[in-house]
């Protein structure tokens, strides 16, 4: 089965497909962007697709949340990566022989601890981790390195001077595992999380309306994140993660907050991932 991904051989949104696909084997079809990946889906170019959605370290990826709605994505699960970077470059090389190092601004930005030792390797952005890599090996660049995920490394042939150099230990993704919406209802399972979209009316106490039903059916508020209605001063409109132990909890939750708010919207029902700390 073909898994439309952001990003290019060997990027991480590859490695969390992998995660996903025990029981499937998946195929990934490289994307240039998040809309191009949500555009493949709507165009039916694979049935499938692993979306980055936050980062504990960057935060929420915030055009994603528009284009979950804009495409009219349905949300069938999650995984959460680790996200290791290495230092990679030509075999034969030392770190101190390197001049210049280059990936995605966010991985320069989650390594600088590391890179400032380094001061005499100027630090270069690229629009993708592997696709650093890539370029290296591809135009056989002595005196550069790349940051990226062992599993680029693994596919370009480079080797590793440094391993794991992230600043933080503690630096997880969040991936959706997405489908084009289907209108039939979902064959129902012990789903023990959603993600939902509400839009309030613009008047004191109705997030607090909202919260106190999450509260009453026995949910945990797990994410909430806002976003201005465009064009409407003042009104929000909130996606809301919910996790939960009962699902008819859930379905009472649902049935009863559309007297509360201007709309809900469910964009997906799912199991909820591990986070494993290692």
């Amino acid at each position: 089965m073909d898994c439309l991904i952001q990003g290019y051989e060997g990027c991480f949104h590859e490695m969390a497909m992998h995660q996903i696909s025990t029981k499937k084997s998946l195929r990934p079809i490289p994307c240039d962007s998040f809309d191009a990946l949500a555009e493949g889906l709507e165009s039916r170019d694979a049935s499938i697709a692993v979306m980055a959605i936050e980062n504990s370290i960057a935060g929420s990826i915030l055009q994603n949340y528009r284009i979950l709605r804009q495409y009219d994505l349905q949300i069938i699960g999650e995984t959460y990566l680790k996200i290791h970077h290495q230092l990679m470059a030509l075999p034969g090389q030392k770190i101190d022989e390197l001049v210049e190092v280059i990936s995605h601004p966010m991985a320069l930005n989650q390594c600088l601890d590391f890179l400032d030792q380094y001061p005499g390797m100027a630090r270069k952005e690229f629009s993708d981790t592997a696709l650093a890599a890539k370029e290296i090996a591809a135009k056989q660049i002595f005196g550069k390195a790349a940051i990226a995920s062992a599993l680029a490394a693994e596919i370009y042939g480079l080797e590793i001077l440094a391993e794991d150099i992230e600043s933080n230990e503690h630096n997880y993704t969040r991936f959706f595992i997405l489908e084009r919406r289907n209108k039939k209802e979902r064959i129902e399972e012990n789903f023990d999380k959603a993600s939902i979209y509400v839009r309030l009316t613009h008047k004191p106490g109705s997030l607090l309306s909202v919260l106190t039903r999450v509260q009453d059916c026995g949910l945990n508020l797990s994410k909430l994140q806002s976003f201005p209605v465009l064009g409407v001063p003042g009104e929000y409109y909130f996606f809301v993660d919910l996790e939960f132990e009962d699902l008819d909890n859930y379905k009472k939750f649902m049935r009863e907050v559309i007297s509360d708010v201007v709309a809900c919207e469910e964009l997906g029902l799912y199991h909820r991932a591990e986070l494993k700390t290692e």
